[in-house]
């Protein structure tokens, strides 16, 4: 077992150390989009462009759309009290290892989100009696969080990502979600 975490640890040091080589052609390539592959698997849509604007910082704007039946059911059915439409998310990060090809990034992130939102709310009728009813209204709310992810290049042209992150709604709390995950297994290209 020690062989194997000793084997396991120069391996990732030889990568690391690869990687420290500065590639030319990467520093010109400056724009990335980005689709979300975990996303799509739950039916939202999820794309990003990010600009690089030097070997430490970048810039984006992911764009989070759901057209997941499942949920929309589940919302129909008093499952879940919220349904998320849409998600407008512009980041920045920060490059925390020394590579280019691969390496590890902190986010910090602003949430613009809407949808729908359902209630069960008590009622009181013209003769005064009073009855529960279903409420449905849509909400907008905005929200602030962090994430860190980590980013592999291939051919200095593709790339994977992997993004954990949370977040909260700020304004809107009585109807949209207090908590927002921003988590991802995104597939990219940087031109």
């Amino acid at each position: 077992m020690k062989k194997l975490i000793l084997l396991f640890l120069l391996g990732f040091q030889f990568i690391q150390a690869q990687d420290t080589i500065p590639k030319k052609e990467l520093y010109l390539k400056r724009n990335e989009f980005r689709v979300d592959v975990l996303s799509t698997a739950m039916s939202r849509f999820n794309l990003t462009y990010e600009r690089f604007l030097n070997k430490n910082y970048s810039i984006g704007l992911s764009g989070v759309f759901s057209n997941s039946k499942k949920v929309q059911d589940d919302f129909n059915k008093g499952n879940i009290n919220t349904f998320s439409k849409y998600e407008f998310i512009p980041f920045i990060r920060y490059n925390l290892s020394q590579g280019q090809r691969s390496f590890y990034f902190a986010e910090i992130f602003a949430d613009f989100n809407g949808g729908d939102f359902r209630e069960i709310v008590l009622l009181t009728d013209a003769a005064n009696s009073n009855y529960y009813a279903i409420q449905k209204s849509s909400y907008n709310d905005l929200g602030l969080g962090a994430a860190v992810g980590y980013k592999y290049y291939i051919k200095d042209q593709f790339g994977i990502e992997v993004l954990v992150g949370f977040g909260s709604n700020l304004f809107n709390k009585d109807k949209s979600p207090d908590i927002l995950s921003r988590v991802g297994l995104g597939v990219s290209y940087r031109f």
